[in-house]
């Protein structure tokens, strides 16, 4: 992304730490002015991003500065849709001349910044500023404390009140805030048991001996499944990938009064005496999804080493040796890195019954001999939509996560999708899918950009494929091309080596490819008349 950094301090250093970004810095102190000039550099044609950095120190200080930026940002936020904007919460010093009064003080220093973050929660949960993330500062501040990142001797040579340690934590959160608005978060959490998911070993201490509970070392063990079970509700897939015997463990399972995770919280178990890397790939297979999605929790370095060796896709954290930091370290090292999100939505919530279900249509697949007749029993039900505002995240997601039917796999912001829904000349059109099994929730997205008489985004997922929905969305664009009086369409497909699947989609359906513009990018189009 195309970022620009806007505060009311030298924030100069910034610039070198948010990695896999380009960061430029407009004038420090110049924040109210930029957002509101159209000449100043927030409105470049190709921002991607703009993040308001504030020092509460020096805003607090500024008049009513802190009373502006909000409505500021609100105008911005509108006026360019298409741009993600960050603002950070403020921390201001406690240590004020007023001691302990400002704390009781409703126009003191900790009123009125969090009058301030407040306003800021306002602004990314209206649906009118769909653009605006909010940057928690605490993820800063709390784990290293303000002695450690505040410099006066910086901030008195340059204006620069913050110390290297302060530069490289804040650009690391923004950066990762940043990847989460493309899609760059992992999706499958796996792993292991015996000293991972409970204390000791299930196959030597028995279910009655293994550490799990609410005292002690057992509730480490207990609080971790928490956490883990908690990002589950966010839309992560968990698996199992264990060297057990696999009865015993659906026992532990189903039936141990401390577990916290239970059989249906789990998309795929592989519990048997296969090596790890193996159980790793068919989990993989079991879920139609790359290893590049996966993230691998096993307590033995050993088991680690193997995975990381033959799988290097797969990302494999440390584990720490010591119980009582399980749970705040998975929090901190693990779901910060790997599963970064600024919204969880509907559909995430429902993302582990989805992957139950669809096992459950293979199944009911592979025994049936006639597959039409499958699908017709399926009563499938389709919801198509047009330019609906409130599926504009869900659509965006797709774009970041969607690779096997995926005309071009263009990655598409939510701010960027929000502009076409409002803008007439751009139709927005996803499709809901349910069946007997289930609710899919939004599985296909689409989109007629009218000027060019072109088709610039075209998917599905993976986990619908075959089963002839991906016609009804094509028949939705092309009777949206014909209603505005477009007699002939194009669209681009661009190979990439996940994409096979869709390579014969347009040509079955009457397009034509009309020129190859690359090796790798084939031109069609279709008349309409």
């Amino acid at each position: 992304m195309e970022l620009l950094v806007l505060s009311n301090v030298n924030l100069a250093p910034i610039a070198r730490r948010v990695p896999g970004h380009e960061v430029t810095l407009a004038e420090y102190g110049d924040v109210l002015r930029a957002l509101a000039d159209p000449t100043s550099p927030a409105y470049a044609e190709q921002l991607d991003a703009v993040a308001v950095l504030l020092d509460a120190d020096e805003a607090l200080a500024a008049g009513a500065l802190l009373e502006e930026v909000p409505s500021a940002v609100a105008a911005f936020a509108t006026a360019r849709p298409e741009v993600l904007v960050v603002v950070s919460t403020l921390r201001p010093d406690p240590f004020t001349v007023s001691t302990y009064a400002s704390a009781q003080d409703p126009g003191g220093a900790a009123s009125r910044c969090a009058d301030f973050d407040a306003g800021l929660r306002g602004l990314a949960t209206s649906t009118s500023t769909t653009n605006v993330a909010v940057l928690e500062l605490g993820l800063v501040f709390d784990p290293h404390g303000r002695d450690a990142l505040v410099s006066r001797a910086y901030w008195y040579a340059g204006r620069i009140p913050y110390t290297t340690l302060w530069f490289d934590e804040c650009g690391k959160h923004l950066s990762r805030l940043l990847g989460a608005t493309e899609g760059v978060a992992r999706k499958v959490l796996v792993c292991d048991l015996d000293g991972t998911l409970w204390g000791g070993v299930l196959g030597e201490d028995g279910p009655g001996g293994i550490a799990l509970g609410e005292d002690g070392v057992g509730k480490c063990y207990r609080d971790l499944q928490r956490r883990i079970k908690a990002l589950q509700e966010t839309g992560v897939l968990l698996a199992l990938a264990s060297k057990n015997d696999h009865a015993e463990v659906e026992s532990v399972l189903a039936d141990h009064p401390m577990m916290i995770l239970r059989p249906d919280d789990f998309a795929a178990l592989r519990v048997d005496w296969t090596d790890k890397a193996t159980n790793l790939r068919a989990i993989a297979d079991d879920l139609s999804l790359g290893l590049d999605s996966f993230v691998f929790l096993d307590d033995n370095p050993v088991e680690r080493a193997v995975v990381s060796e033959h799988l290097p896709e797969v990302a494999v954290p440390e584990v720490p040796t010591r119980p009582e930091l399980l749970a705040d370290w998975f929090v901190r090292e693990v779901t910060f890195p790997y599963f970064a999100r600024l919204r969880v939505l509907d559909s995430d919530r429902a993302k582990t019954e989805q992957y139950r279900a669809r096992r459950r249509r293979s199944e009911g697949a592979s025994e049936s001999l006639d597959l039409g007749a499958f699908l017709e029993g399926l009563d499938i039900q389709l919801d198509l939509r047009v330019d609906d505002e409130f599926l504009v995240d869900r659509a965006a997601q797709m774009t970041q996560k969607t690779n096997q039917f995926n005309l071009t796999t263009v990655r598409r912001t939510a701010p960027e999708l929000h502009a076409w829904v409002q803008n007439d000349d751009h139709a927005v059109v996803t499709l809901g899918y349910a069946d007997r099994f289930g609710d899919e929730g939004v599985v296909g997205l689409a989109v007629l950009e009218r000027s060019t008489a072109s088709v610039p985004v075209f998917l599905l997922s993976c986990r619908v494929i075959g089963r002839g929905v991906e016609d009804r969305l094509l028949d939705r664009i092309e009777a949206l091309a014909r209603d505005a009086g477009i007699s002939a369409l194009e669209c681009t497909f661009v190979v990439t080596a996940r994409n096979e699947v869709a390579a014969g989609f347009l040509s079955a359906r009457g397009w034509v490819a009309t020129k190859t513009t690359t090796g790798d990018t084939i031109r069609y189009r279709k008349d309409l008349g």
